[in-house]
């Protein structure tokens, strides 16, 4: 608003100033009268603003020429699909609609993450990068300098950043600079068929033990698997962390200890023992659950929307709670950034403008309710819609539930992101093979340190 009224005074004087000029001046003269006149318009409407706002003239017109954007077009490159890419293109058309500065963002679908990454790799080594993207902190691990640092825009035009949940800043900042704002964040949660652990007499797991206990009666009962895990290497981090160990850094693993064989050892024997399952060919275990082919998995809480309860002869009610803890609790937390790339100095203004909609409150609010991604703000969150809606939704509550103990994967150094692939690729060779703890420990860690040599 200070910039509508400081733009509406400085033209009326400056016009007023003009017709003066044009009346009683002549020749030479009426461009140097003219450039004084609209000189001391600008100031005197500056000082009027300030006057009202407690601003001086000087901060007043820097502002101003600050907050100067033409009209552009900057791209987006994203993966979400269904949904999200529904609830994603409705923000990004409202933005476009209601921006003062003509603005247009365009929304441009790469497929999946893992397409998304190897197109952003591809378009960083040929130097033809988007204006924006979505990007784990891992995709640009390589190319971490062509990464438009943000922290100018956020001192300077991002008043509420301490509003932005801490573990989602900490994370934006692991590069020594703000390298992007949060965006579609997830945590895992424990889905499970309510009707038949209500049947079998179970209660949601709350520990490694319960979860041993929930596989054995499942088992027993009905000769089915009761836990997947749709990401097997966040699963062997988050099991770490909560039995006190640490997963890896730039040096390599860090679990070849007595707790880390401890860990795999509880692993193994739930794989071992028919107690857990891997996907096979359905890739989530969505698919799985909504067919009563398992008794529960963990996957994102946006996974939720992929979940039918009411499949003809399959129907469930669906039961959601956090996942299970051991020596502490820690639950994965996922989900990608917006990154900014642009070269262009007025497409980089412009590219803040949209990531800072993106990240209101009001926008973040819709877009949790829409997708079942989470706030990412506090106000957000405590906001009265917010509560209400939650109060509703078993999946909100849930991830509200378990918001004070995730985690945000510190794995994010050159090789990070091989040693995702590793790690799920082994595990899964591992447990085919029905190997036990210790093997699976010295050949976990064998590998992990092989992609550092």
């Amino acid at each position: 608003m200070k910039m509508k009224r400081f733009m509406a005074l400085a033209m009326a004087t400056v016009m007023g100033a003009s017709l003066l000029t044009a009346c009683g001046g002549s020749g030479g003269t009426t461009s140097t009268t003219t450039a004084a006149a609209t000189e001391a318009a600008t100031t005197a409407a500056a000082e009027t603003t300030a006057a009202a706002s407690g601003e001086t003239a000087a901060e007043t017109t820097a502002a101003a020429a600050e907050k100067t954007i033409e009209p552009t077009t900057i791209t987006f490159w994203h993966g979400m699909n269904n949904k999200q890419e529904q609830s994603l293109t409705e923000l990004t058309e409202k933005f476009n609609a209601e921006n003062e500065y003509g603005i247009t963002v365009e929304l441009v679908n790469q497929g999946s993450y893992s397409d998304l990454q190897t197109k952003l790799m591809a378009n960083a080594a040929a130097d033809t990068l988007p204006d924006i993207a979505q990007a784990y902190n891992n995709y640009f691990t390589d190319y971490v300098d062509k990464v438009v640092a943000l922290d100018d825009f956020v001192a300077n035009d991002y008043p509420d950043w301490d509003d932005i949940l801490e573990s989602y800043r900490t994370e934006n900042s692991e590069y020594g600079k703000i390298t992007g704002v949060p965006f579609n964040k997830s945590t895992y949660l424990f889905f499970y068929n309510k009707t038949m652990f209500d049947e079998l007499g179970l209660e949601a797991p709350k520990t490694w033990d319960d979860l041993q206990h929930i596989g054995e009666v499942i088992l027993e009962k009905k000769g089915l698997a009761a836990i997947g895990y749709d990401s097997m290497c966040d699963m062997l981090e988050a099991a770490l962390r909560q039995h006190g160990e640490q997963y890896v850094d730039e040096t390599g693993a860090l679990f070849n200890t007595a707790g880390g064989l401890e860990t795999l050892e509880f692993i193994m024997n739930m794989y071992n023992s028919g107690y857990a399952r891997l996907v096979g060919e359905d890739n989530y275990f969505s698919d799985s659950l909504s067919n009563g082919m398992i008794g529960g998995y963990v996957g994102s809480s946006t996974g939720v929307s992929y979940i039918s309860t009411d499949i003809e002869g399959k129907e469930f009610e669906l039961g959601v709670c956090p996942v299970v803890g051991d020596k502490t609790n820690a639950a994965y937390n996922a989900g990608t950034n917006i990154v900014m790339f642009a070269k262009d100095e007025n497409n980089q203004k412009a590219a803040w403008e949209y990531m800072k909609f993106m990240t209101s409150k009001e926008s973040t609010i819709k877009w949790a309710m829409d997708t079942g991604y989470l706030p990412v703000r506090t106000s957000a969150y405590e906001s009265d819609e917010y509560q209400q809606f939650m109060a509703g939704d078993i999946t909100a509550q849930a991830a509200y539930e378990q918001a004070p103990y995730g985690f945000v994967s510190k794995a994010s150094f050159t090789g990070s992101n091989e040693i995702r692939n590793v790690v799920s690729t082994t595990l899964n060779e591992l447990i085919t093979e029905k190997a036990d703890a210790q093997t699976a420990l010295d050949t976990l860690v064998a590998e992990i340190n092989d992609v550092l040599q």
